[in-house]
């Protein structure tokens, strides 16, 4: 707690980090772009996105269902119907010059004999001679048919590229006012500015995705409008005041490094850019990341992969609980966001020596060591900063305060924890568990001062409750179980006193420390010598 306080001063006063956004790669959707963004930036852009494609929806659903669009439509198509007709009308008349007419089957436009009764006869029941005419005046009708057959191909090719740059001037006609507000309303930011544009060209290229008659034939890699041009906020600062100082109490990887959400459609999982999810490295990124060791060295995984990040400056959103599993088609693979931030680790000493002092990348990544004291010095300074301290905790837990003596009180009992009349323990978790249950006791008498009855008061509870042991052992002596004899004088054996700690208490025993004794020569005796070492 004191550390966090202490890093959230260092930080107070800095501009808060920038957001971070994911937004769709239209070119490769399996590679989101990420995207920084002032602080507030991120959030403003994606309520604005989502608006915006509400209004899309219905200005191209209004401008290509309208009636001068739908006619315009009618009167392309009808010219070229009207030419094709044309076409084959005037191979018709000629080909009745010569006794053949031009039919409709299912196989589209034929060539046929016509009989004496002018309808079509099997070119068989024709004399020979007349059989050879009619085959070679067919063969004549037929490749015109066919050139004009070839002509309506390429006229009703050309037709559906004017149909498409019609369709696109209309749609852009339509959606003009609305995107180019938006265009303009963030110009400023380059990134966005870009995408943009790209996001315009796109919507001209697929209006069928928002005509409401092709809602359901989407293909299956294409996402919903309202999905396609989502904005995923992945990191969101806007209520921030200042850069922020974060603690990762679970350090798994997901945690850190965020994760990639699915859900379940039609017996299978389905996932896009809008389900990626950040950790508290992309929450920090910009400010501080405080880790505790313990929780640190539990998960190796997240320490390598911490290590890379750091080394590499930017962060990976990797599926480790997937690797060796078949790939999940369409799952995206976010590109990195670049990674500044100062990573804090504490804990106890021994977790520094027992896991990460032998790791030999660890000073390369971690350049200062704080290897904070047990105990300080009693100075004024410090002394005056313990009793400031005594009295913030005793008001931020119960509104009341201590007086000089009960303050004069904490401050013995911090020097006997330090086990030195000139130094205060450090452990300041100890004192505010006094000091709290001090504030408990004045809250449930009706008081608002803590006083230095009181204080003794909590620590007499607190011994209460801690010294079960020392109080059986106390009580054997008194019984006679454990024989200590005060008076009196034995060969090689002494009375001593052994401290016990258990942890939250520790207090001192009698012990009996005996040891074997015989006559021994006179004078000065060399142990060294008589054991021949």
């Amino acid at each position: 707690t004191a550390t966090l306080a202490y890093l959230e001063r260092h930080l107070d006063g800095r501009p808060p980090p920038n957001d971070w956004v994911y937004i769709n790669n239209f070119r490769r959707q399996y590679r989101p772009r990420a995207l920084p963004l002032p602080a507030g930036v991120g959030r403003k852009f994606r309520d604005r996105m989502a608006s915006l494609v509400k209004q899309l929806r219905e200005a191209l659903t209004a401008a290509l269902g309208g009636e001068d669009y739908q006619d315009q439509i009618r009167k392309e198509n009808e010219i070229l119907q009207g030419a094709v007709k044309a076409g084959i009308a005037a191979l018709q008349a000629e080909a009745r010059q010569s006794g053949l007419d031009i039919v409709q089957t299912q196989q589209g436009h034929m060539v046929a004999a016509l009989g004496p009764d002018g309808k079509p006869l099997a070119i068989e029941n024709f004399p020979v001679s007349e059989r050879n005419r009619l085959t070679e005046a067919g063969q004549g009708i037929t490749a015109k048919l066919a050139q004009i057959n070839r002509r309506a191909v390429r006229e009703q090719t050309s037709l559906g590229a004017r149909l498409t740059e019609i369709g696109r001037q209309t749609a852009d006609d339509a959606i003009s006012i609305c995107m180019d507000d938006v265009q303009a309303e963030f110009e400023p930011y380059r990134g966005l500015a870009r995408w943009l544009v790209e996001m315009r060209a796109d919507v001209l290229d697929n209006l069928d995705m928002f005509l409401p008659t092709k809602s359901k034939a989407v293909a299956p890699n294409r996402l919903p409008p309202e999905q396609n041009y989502a904005v995923n906020l992945f990191v969101d600062h806007s209520d921030d005041k200042s850069s922020s100082v974060i603690l990762e109490a679970n350090p798994t990887y997901e945690n850190l490094f965020g994760h990639i959400e699915y859900r379940p459609a039609e017996g299978g999982l389905v996932t896009d850019f809008t389900m990626i999810r950040a950790g508290s490295l992309h929450r920090a990124n910009g400010g501080m990341l405080v880790l505790r060791a313990e929780a640190l060295a539990r998960n190796p995984t997240s320490w390598e992969f911490l290590k890379g990040a750091l080394r590499d400056g930017e962060i990976r959103i990797e599926e480790p609980h997937r690797a060796g599993s078949v790939p999940l088609a369409g799952a995206p693979r976010p590109k990195a966001i670049a990674l500044d931030l100062k990573v804090v680790i504490v804990g106890a000493p021994r977790w520094y020596y027992t896991f990460f002092s032998i790791d030999p990348d660890f000073q390369t990544y971690f350049k200062v060591k704080a290897d904070i004291d047990a105990d300080m010095d009693a100075t004024p300074d410090n002394l005056s900063s313990y009793a400031a301290l005594i009295r913030t905790i005793a008001h931020d837990h119960r509104q009341v305060h201590c007086d000089d003596a009960a303050v004069q009180r904490l401050l013995g009992m911090a020097a006997r924890w330090a086990e030195h009349r000139e130094k205060l323990t450090a452990r300041f978790e100890i004192l505010e568990d006094v000091v709290t249950e001090a504030a408990e006791i004045v809250h449930e008498q009706g008081g608002d001062t803590v006083t230095e009855a009181i204080v003794i008061q909590a620590s007499e509870h607190r011994r209460r409750r801690n010294a079960r042991v020392e109080d059986r052992m106390q009580q054997s002596i008194a019984d006679g179980t454990v024989m200590i004899d005060t008076s009196g004088a034995a060969v090689g054996q002494i009375n001593a006193l052994t401290v016990r700690d258990l942890g939250d208490h520790a207090f001192g025993g009698p012990s009996r420390v005996t040891a074997r004794a015989s006559v021994g020569r006179l004078g000065v005796i060399n142990v060294e010598r008589q054991v021949a070492l």
